[in-house]
């Protein structure tokens, strides 16, 4: 029996260690220095194992079974990072680093080396652009050099188009073959006015990616790719009002191009709900809540039901509801019950603790207790620690003298719950009413909201 169980253990060790890969990597110039890999799927961000460059700048990470296939990000103390793709197979490489980008020369990983043949071709390609760009706008154009450089300019983005078609069409089973077309660029036609180049862009600049191909969620590549479709819409001399509703035109033919596939659309709404509320956009965050077509799926997905109570929560603390009513007990013991505050204005501030933003916003809001009486300005903190004795020290330290909840059940508090609390510093202001006026994400926001 024992001798069965001891070939047993060999055998399943054995397995084990057939079925872990290994990452082998070294960045030039660098060493003795923290390194982390970090996996990077759609809208999240998991960091898995962490190492350190030796003296010769050298890494390894054991690539264990039960990581799933698809793109990491390795990112070292100094603020290096590059990707690379994970599918069931050793990865060795070298990052050389010059001083206009990087190149990552693969010596072991069949994914890696088709993916890296693109993009260090992209990378010298999109330099030789940028240098040439100036030139083809202001060179006079009856001159024979104008042309030359015309011809180039071609040459360089023809290569960059054949690259990406040659290798996706002969790697079809690859994960690289996916992300590089994320990756290839769509370039306007020669000789269109700037302005021109961004009215083609808006309809094209998707022409190489399938929204359907739900393998590019394997990656941040397409994340990427929506934000820099979303800065076409960026324009340096509108006001804030008419840049927002320009933005939602680019709203719109993201989730019309995402409708072909459910869990690309859940993907691409919830990346545009996070990057507006990181902004403050409440426009945005009307306009999606709205506008949204997530009814039409049949399938009840988790993140389905995530995203419809989002988008109800969205609703009920839009500007210029009702703010959700509550009680809570301060610091000091004494109770505080919304309904009964009599205020021309009352802001509501949500913070931790351990949230270094919060410190420095906190020392704003005394500056406005002190400028204010409590009838113009009413401010109450809500602490989402768990420990009371973290929340006393800063108390004391930063000598807050507005009243303080603490409920002391960190993101899981009854009033945190009931206002979406998802991240800290988070401010509400609401009128004499109680209805939400303004959600600030900064100073100069509140500063505006409270006009001053």
């Amino acid at each position: 029996m024992k001798k069965f169980l001891l070939i047993c253990f060999i055998l399943l060790s054995w397995a084990f260690v057939r079925g872990q890969h290994v990452l082998n990597g070294t960045v030039s110039g660098l060493a003795n220095e923290k390194v982390s890999l970090w996996q990077t799927f759609g809208n999240d961000r998991q960091l898995i194992d962490t190492s350190f460059l030796n003296e010769q700048g050298s890494f390894r990470f054991e690539m264990e079974p039960r990581l799933p296939a698809g793109m990491y990000r390795v990112m070292t103390e100094s603020g290096i990072g590059f990707d690379l793709i994970y599918n069931r197979e050793n990865i060795q490489l070298i990052v050389i680093i010059n001083e206009y980008d990087k190149y990552v020369q693969v010596m072991e990983s069949v994914e890696n080396m088709i993916y890296y043949d693109f993009v260090n071709l992209k990378q010298k390609n999109l330099l030789k652009l940028d240098i040439l760009g100036p030139i083809v706008e202001y060179y006079p154009k009856n001159d024979p050099f104008y042309q030359d450089v015309v011809n180039k300019v071609q040459e360089f983005k023809k290569e960059l188009s054949e690259r990406a078609g040659k290798l996706t069409a002969n790697n079809p089973e690859t994960m690289a073959s996916h992300f590089i077309s994320v990756e290839n660029p769509v370039f306007s036609p020669a000789g269109l006015s700037e302005e021109e180049q961004k009215e083609f862009l808006k309809v094209h600049f998707f022409d190489h990616i399938d929204f359907s191909d739900t393998v590019l969620l394997k990656s941040s590549l397409l994340n990427s790719r929506m934000i820099n479709y979303l800065s076409l819409y960026q324009d340096r001399n509108a006001d804030k009002e008419t840049f927002e509703n320009s933005l939602l035109q680019g709203v719109d033919t993201l989730l019309e191009k995402a409708m072909i596939n459910q869990e690309m659309y859940e993907y691409v709404v919830d990346f545009l709900l996070e990057g507006f509320e990181a902004v403050g956009f409440e426009g945005g965050l009307a306009y999606i809540s709205e506008h949204n077509n997530l009814d039409e799926f049949c399938t009840n997905t988790e993140k389905l039901v995530e995203l419809q109570n989002k988008m109800e929560l969205i609703n009920r603390l839009a500007i210029g509801r009702q703010a959700p009513d509550f009680t809570g007990v301060t610091i000091e013991g004494d109770t505080i019950r919304l309904r009964d505050i009599s205020a021309d204005r009352i802001l509501l501030f949500f913070w931790a603790s351990w949230c270094p933003h919060c410190k420095n916003v906190v020392s704003d809001i005394n500056d406005i207790d002190l400028n204010y009486s409590e009838e113009e300005i009413k401010i109450i903190g809500v602490s989402v620690d768990t420990s009371l004795q973290d929340v006393k020290d800063v108390i004391s330290s930063y000598h807050i003298s507005w009243p303080n909840i603490a409920e002391g059940k960190g993101w899981e508090g009854e009033i945190s719950e009931s206002y979406g609390i998802a991240a800290t510093p988070t401010m509400y202001l609401l009128d004499e009413n109680k209805k939400i006026i303004a959600k600030p994400i900064n100073k100069r926001d509140l500063q505006k909201a409270l006009g001053y």
